[in-house]
């Protein structure tokens, strides 16, 4: 629904906002760790899922941004998080998260295309805020266990 002049820019502010934080993430890590960073990632993003799907241009490039800004520093997280992983071999653990991301690389569009072709692109994004909510979940599950 965004003015041709516009169509990009969504895209544009997710791309801007993932190389900022991917800049800024390991100190923010370092300050906070690894389990409060990736909830913080998943919280921004959740907001800026909400924004996407307010319907409103300006909201929805807003939101692209700010999902760009919060899974900017989950997949670095990730990988460093599974090769400090105790009794599993760093090489073991970075690969499980790399092979983990590789599968969801094949599987993810092509279920999201269907969901868009079959229903509308608002599902797709539906579908993606409710697989950011239970990151959130787990992270926060895995936050309480630690304490």
């Amino acid at each position: 629904m965004a003015p041709e002049t516009l169509i990009g820019t969504g895209f544009l502010a997710f791309s801007v906002m993932m190389t900022l934080g991917r800049f800024l993430g390991d100190s923010i890590s370092a300050a906070i760790g690894p389990i409060k960073i990736v909830a913080l990632g998943a919280s921004i993003a959740i907001v800026g899922f909400v924004f996407v799907l307010s319907a409103y241009t300006y909201m929805a490039i807003v939101g692209f941004a700010l999902i760009g800004l919060g899974f900017s520093v989950i997949v670095p997280e990730l990988f460093r998080i599974g090769g400090t992983v105790k009794g599993v071999d760093s090489s073991q653990g970075v690969s499980f998260i790399a092979g983990t991301g590789y599968s969801g690389f094949l599987i993810g569009p092509v279920v999201l295309g269907f969901v868009a072709e079959s229903y509308s692109l608002k599902y797709t994004f539906v579908i993606l805020l409710g697989c950011t909510i239970l990151v959130l979940a787990a992270t926060l599950r895995l936050h309480r266990k630690k304490r």
